[in-house]
């Protein structure tokens, strides 16, 4: 005879969930499901996406064309090459920080539990490229100078809807992360908020100590 609890287990694993969607909602029902169910390699090509994203996102943040003469094709290209493997670097680094700092706060996720929901948390990032569609068709290399080329007011009204959604973006993921790194570690977001931010804090005073010698 069946259990009520082998009722609700029968019913969860029915239950289909859209991680591409549902990351955005149901961040910590998202991972629970990824870490259970989805194939370990699909970490690979996500922490590769994102690293093309964050690759793009810092040449254009130093403004890189300003200091290199080169062509808005030639960036893109830079990024395809060196963005999977930066990714993969920063995802394996970040993982092993959250995995080591969340036992600090007696987090019980293993070391792939946590690479998981790094990766999946990653998504908010991903989908992010679609935002260079419409700013490389209408700023082109200008993407990535502090110089600003002459738009009409329709394409000035896309590229600020863009910024726009640029920045929920980032902040979206921030929150998706914290619940992914949470989640995996079985704890509260409160908790997965100290995973995340002492990583962030650690590296902030490493590049101030650089700086400092530096000078």
């Amino acid at each position: 005879m069946k259990t009520a609890t082998d009722a609700n287990e029968h019913i969860e694993k029915k239950e289909k969930v859209f991680p591409w969607l549902s990351i955005w909602v149901k961040p910590r029902k998202t991972i629970r499901y990824v870490i259970d169910h989805k194939k370990f390699t699909w970490v690979f090509l996500l922490a590769c996406l994102a690293g093309i994203s964050n690759v793009l996102d810092g040449a254009s943040t130093s403004n890189i064309a300003d200091k290199v003469s080169t062509s808005v094709e030639g960036i893109v290209l830079f990024g395809l090459l060196l963005g999977p493997i930066f990714g993969l670097f920063i995802w394996a680094i970040t993982s092993l920080l959250y995995w080591s700092i969340g036992k600090l706060f007696k987090g019980t996720g293993t070391l792939k539990e946590v690479m998981v929901a790094s990766a999946w948390g990653f998504i908010p990032i991903i989908v992010s490229l679609l935002l260079w569609i419409p700013d490389l068709q209408i700023l082109g290399i200008f993407n990535f100078s502090t110089l600003a080329p002459p738009m009409t007011a329709g394409e000035s009204f896309v590229i600020i809807i863009s910024a726009l959604l640029e920045m929920v973006i980032s902040v979206w993921y921030v929150v998706v992360l914290i619940k992914a790194i949470a989640e995996a570690h079985r704890f509260s977001a409160w908790k997965g908020l100290g995973t995340v931010i002492i990583p962030g804090f650690v590296v902030f005073l490493f590049l101030l100590l650089l700086i400092f010698v530096s000078l």
